[in-house]
């Protein structure tokens, strides 16, 4: 309900933005819908095809490298090589030659199968000598070096070793552990070292923008020489805990990457993939991108659209209403002048035929009933002016009797003051100081009447309020009232109160006193003829000032009454605070 409350208080310009949002709101929300959809399949397809495409490339690569294990089984069971172990001590030197030359022959071939292989040597015990087809300028093989990557692989307990930051796969026969096994003249090695430039050229043959690494616990190899990002994601990823495979998101230096892993659990390899995400999901983002725009070009169109319908309705209305305003504001020389001659224009014109019409009426009843008011106005004033006149004479004569000198000064000057106030007409309102002075007049007569039975306490009217206007005869009957209904019969301890207290809006003047006050049943009576908006017959009292107060200031001000903390009757008399600066001003 509030927010119905709200939206009934907006304009019709944004009003009709809001209209327009709401019927578009549920497309975009299920064109958004089915874009985030789109997108999540799609990617989910891409990461299906990257992970398969990454499977099948370890797949490969571990096939490869199983086919040369398979090759070097081979060689290992070649007839020659085993005769050469078997039947070294009685072959000739020149059978000798030539099995190693076609041992030589056989791992050159070897060699030259497969691109990843950079070298092979075959150790053999019964010569105690290696056969390499290695450079020896540029890489020295002993039987001592290809006895310790034999061990360093046997230890791993996987084919596939490094050493030294080279990578080996060996084969010997038989299986067990050189260094324990020295004296054993069958012993074979068959030693082949992977090369590091053919890993990378076959790693950067997988994708052309991503990083691919192959990696073991101790080595690493990617497609580029430089493994800085390889280094950040491990530092943030463990691998060794990683399942066989594994898709996930990684930020680097504010850049997301998709990564890709797979373990190999035959050769305890690991391939990774590398890519940046905006590489695989770029087109995807412009796409949403594209769409982003579309909505806010959708938004600045309903704006548009809105604002021409605002200048060919919301404007001639406003305009219409401001006029509106003038005319209940008391001004009733204004002209709408409209030059379209549409549906606003006839209102226009009609407007203009109203107020003129509504001009000569104010001539005919609102001036007559201003006049009515005022005339009623100084016809309650009247009806007030002698209220303290019939007893005023003998208190006075009782007085000088008695001999009582100073107490007759007091009545005879504030005797004096009140009835030159009471009778002077001429003027309809006063300002509050003179109406304080004047019933401060009256409060002091009253001390002189009552001064055994009434204590009476007037606060001092702040200096801020002297000069608020306000019609005469509003407070000296309050307290007239305090005394002649509820004061009067108190034979000791009576209390009267007269204070002043301020909001931002009003004036409160607090009469109150310690009297018999009213019973409930008065209470209420009086209190709902203060409340009728009219009374008819005779006004008198607390009725007639309060109808007096509405009457210049409005609803808002006049008499309230409640019970008094004193135990009699606390009567509040209100006065508006902005209405007197402005006619101040």
């Amino acid at each position: 309900m509030r927010i119905l409350s709200h939206i009934r208080k907006l304009s019709i310009l944004h009003k009709l933005i809001l209209a327009f949002v709401l019927i578009t709101l549920p497309l975009f929300s299920l064109s958004l819908y089915m874009n985030e959809l789109g997108k999540a399949e799609v990617q989910t397809q891409l990461s299906n095809t990257m992970k398969s495409q990454i499977h099948y490339y370890s797949l490969s690569l571990q096939n490869e490298i199983q086919q040369i294990l398979k090759n070097q089984q081979e060689i290992v069971d070649d007839e020659q090589l085993q005769n050469l172990v078997g039947m070294e001590s009685i072959l000739s030197s020149y059978e000798k030659a030539q099995t190693i030359n076609y041992l030589e022959k056989k791992l050159k071939s070897f060699k030259e199968s497969s691109a990843i292989i950079k070298d092979a040597s075959l150790y053999v015990h019964s010569l105690n000598d290696v056969i390499t087809t290695a450079n020896s300028s540029e890489n020295t093989v002993t039987k001592n070096s290809v006895k310790a990557i034999s061990q360093a692989i046997f230890n791993k307990g996987f084919p596939l070793a490094s050493l030294n930051e080279r990578l080996y796969i060996n084969l010997k026969s038989p299986r067990y552990s050189v260094s324990e096994y020295s004296d054993e003249k069958e012993s074979i090695i068959l030693q082949m070292e992977l090369s590091a430039d053919g890993l990378r050229t076959t790693l950067q043959n997988f994708h052309p923008n991503g990083e691919t690494v192959l990696f073991g616990d101790t080595w690493a190899v990617g497609s580029h020489t430089d493994l800085m990002l390889f280094d950040k994601i491990s530092s943030q990823l463990d691998f060794n805990q990683a399942s066989e495979s594994l898709q996930s998101t990684i930020s680097i230096a504010g850049i997301n990457y998709l990564i890709f892993f797979e373990k190999s659990l035959i050769l305890d390899t690991r391939f990774l993939f590398i890519i940046p995400e905006d590489q695989v999901l770029g087109t995807l983002k412009s796409y949403q991108n594209w769409f982003w725009l579309l909505i806010v070009s959708s938004l600045i169109v309903v704006v548009v659209f809105s604002y021409i319908i605002y200048m060919l309705i919301h404007k001639p209305l406003r305009r219409l209403i401001e006029q509106f305003k003038k005319v209940e504001a008391g001004q009733f020389d204004v002209s709408a002048s409209y030059s379209n001659q549409d549906e606003f224009g006839y209102l226009f014109r009609q407007f203009d035929k109203m107020v003129r019409n509504l001009k000569v009426l104010i001539d005919d009843l609102y001036v007559q009933k201003i006049r009515r008011q005022h005339a009623e106005l100084q016809q309650l004033q009247a009806q007030i002016n002698p209220h303290f006149l019939y007893n005023s004479f003998f208190i006075l004569h009782r007085l000088i009797l008695n001999y009582d000198i100073d107490s007759a000064k007091v009545i005879s000057e504030n005797l004096g003051d009140y009835f030159q106030y009471v009778t002077r007409n001429a003027k309809m309102e006063v300002s509050l100081l003179e109406e304080v002075k004047h019933a401060r007049s009256y409060v002091e007569i009253q001390n002189v009447r009552f001064s055994n039975r009434i204590n009476a306490i007037f606060e001092e009217l702040p200096a801020q309020f002297h000069q608020i206007q306000i019609p005469r005869l509003i407070l000296q009957p309050i307290i007239e009232n305090a005394y002649k209904h509820g004061l009067e019969e108190i034979v000791e301890h009576g209390k009267l109160t007269i204070r002043f207290a301020a909001t931002d809006e009003q004036l409160r003047i607090i009469v109150e006193d310690n009297g018999s006050g009213l019973n409930e049943s008065a209470f209420n009576d009086l209190t709902d003829k203060l409340n009728q908006v009219e009374n008819g017959g005779e006004s008198t009292g607390l009725i007639n000032i309060h109808r007096r107060l509405q009457l210049k200031y409005g609803e808002s001000s006049g008499i309230s009454i409640a019970h008094s903390s004193l135990g009699g009757l606390l009567v509040r008399l209100s006065i508006p605070i902005k209405d007197n600066e402005c006619q101040q001003k």
